[in-house]
């Protein structure tokens, strides 16, 4: 399998500084990388419902052009937005890498693998489908 070239990064509003570095420590690697739109931080803006469904079509678009997901989960936390992210990311195909252990037991059957946002390094390429035969890590 071809190495994780372009990621989307997956997390909840409350997480984007924590998404930022990961953003960051990704394209430091040299892939390309999709972003949540910061500006529609839900901790400091309304998102109306029009908003809200343009922005999860906008999102699912970048999942579909990426190699994986990588979830930003603070606490193990992944609200309802991402898990219909990683879901379509797995139904895609797609690689599913965690920040941590997800809390949602239903979540963990889906990650092939849990990668700090510190640890993030070239390893993080080579993360397969294939890994997830220990994805109740």
């Amino acid at each position: 399998m071809p190495e994780i070239e372009a990621v989307t990064i997956c997390s909840s509003s409350k997480f984007y500084d924590t998404a930022q570095l990961a953003e960051a420590a990704l394209r430091d690697l040299g892939m390309t990388v999709y972003t949540p739109r910061y500006d529609f931080n839900e901790q400091h803006v309304r998102v109306d419902e029009p908003d809200k469904i343009q922005l999860t079509r906008d999102f699912l678009a970048k999942i579909a052009r990426s190699d994986a997901i990588f979830v930003v989960a603070n606490g193990g936390y992944a609200g309802v937005s991402v898990c219909i992210e990683v879901g379509y990311a797995v139904g895609q195909g797609k690689v599913v890498l965690f920040s941590e252990r997800p809390a949602e037991f239903a979540l963990r059957a889906l990650v092939d693998a849990v990668v700090p946002v510190e640890a993030i390094g070239t390893g993080v390429r080579s993360v397969t489908r294939a890994d997830a035969a220990g994805r109740s890590q």
